[in-house]
């Protein structure tokens, strides 16, 4: 109990023990790859953090390290109404256009799991999202093409 108590202060207190000098901030997460996960370390590292790092557990495990995200215990992970993307884009107040766009296909995919897809593009993206994660053998290379997949789709977005 002592040693789960220490665990969740340290999670608490987390972001603020971390400095500039320390290095970059260590997002962690479980290895089990999604669109939502994918596309909030996507932002992080595009619009938070650039210098952010990420490293994944087995699924199940209790992260203790670095900034849990996308885990149950975490403060940025989905909630009953909002996916994580949506989350972070809430506590960092952006508002870029094309990133709310790709905040509302996402939580089209994710929140809006069992219902009629609002978004005529969420369909096709989460497939194909899940062509690209089907075929990586790792959390790290599915993270690598995801960033390429949101690129361009930020891209396509903010051209519209």
């Amino acid at each position: 109990m002592k040693r789960l108590c220490a665990q969740l202060l340290l999670i608490v207190l987390w972001p603020f023990l971390a400095t500039p000098e320390s290095g970059p901030a260590i997002y962690a997460t479980w290895e089990n790859m999604e669109i939502d996960k994918c596309a909030s370390a996507w932002l992080v590292k595009r619009f938070v953090d650039k210098t952010a790092e990420f490293r994944f557990y087995p699924k199940g495990t209790l992260v203790t390290a670095g900034i849990p995200f996308d885990v149950p215990q975490a403060e940025i992970r989905r909630y009953h109404n909002m996916a994580a993307f949506e989350y972070l884009m809430k506590k960092h107040r952006i508002r870029d256009p094309a990133l709310r766009k790709i905040g509302e296909i996402i939580h089209d995919i994710e929140i809006n799991y069992w219902g009629k897809k609002r978004l005529e593009e969420s369909r096709d993206i989460d497939e194909t999202f899940r062509e690209i994660i089907k075929r990586l053998e790792t959390p790290e290379a599915s993270l690598k093409q995801g960033f390429a997949f949101f690129d361009r789709l930020y891209s396509r977005l903010r051209a519209d």
